[in-house]
């Protein structure tokens, strides 16, 4: 089930147009509130296979916890991945001990470049409780932001010699084990209101 085949299709898509064309400045001016819940769960969370850093294949409902914390982005990502991950590990540690049983997942949209090696490295730089990173084939991971309702596409970075930049979906999602989408919030959520929102979920 699409997620954003309810109504707040069309929210989203503006919020990501704003996101993408203005850095999200306008969520980080004011306390995140966003809160959306899916129609029914995400059948790709269950059925598509991916591959985590050591190259093992991995449906994103067999990794451990019963809360997950996810952000779809890509290694190269100058400045929005490396925010929303950071925010992700903030609130992980203020969750303290309540984060035993969640598992913060980061979904790559660019799995032409962001391999099981390159994944590893990337998320090396993020230290604190360990991030789960997932690449899969170009079908898998497209799939999969079908379901969650993730919009991205590449972007030619000029005088990049080649080199390209996605633009994406900026939403950190929560969700349980069977794939439903129980809230999701902008890029720009400070760790510790995440954590609070985290908290009302546990």
């Amino acid at each position: 089930m699409n997620f954003l085949k309810s109504n707040y299709k069309n929210i989203i898509y503006s919020l990501l147009i704003l996101g993408v064309g203005f850095g999200v400045g306008y969520y980080m001016k004011k306390k995140p509130s966003s809160r959306f819940a899916s129609e029914a769960p995400v059948a790709e969370w269950k059925t598509t296979i991916l591959k985590d850093t050591d190259g093992k294949t991995v449906r994103p409902s067999e990794l451990p916890g019963n809360l997950f914390v996810v952000y779809f982005g890509f290694s190269h990502c100058p400045d929005m991945c490396p925010m929303a991950l950071n925010d992700i590990e903030n609130a992980f540690i203020s969750l303290k001990d309540d984060s035993k049983n969640i598992t913060p997942v980061f979904i790559t949209i660019d799995p032409e470049r962001d391999t099981p090696e390159v994944l590893r490295k990337y998320i090396s730089h993020f230290p604190g409780k360990e991030l789960v990173a997932l690449t899969g084939g170009k079908d898998q991971i497209g799939e999969l932001q079908k379901g969650f309702g993730v919009f991205s596409q590449k972007t030619q970075i000029p005088q990049g010699n080649g080199e390209y930049g996605m633009d994406h979906t900026l939403f950190i999602y929560l969700v349980d084990r069977t794939g439903n989408i129980l809230r999701a919030y902008p890029t720009g959520i400070k760790g510790e209101e995440l954590a609070k929102e985290i908290r009302e979920l546990l």
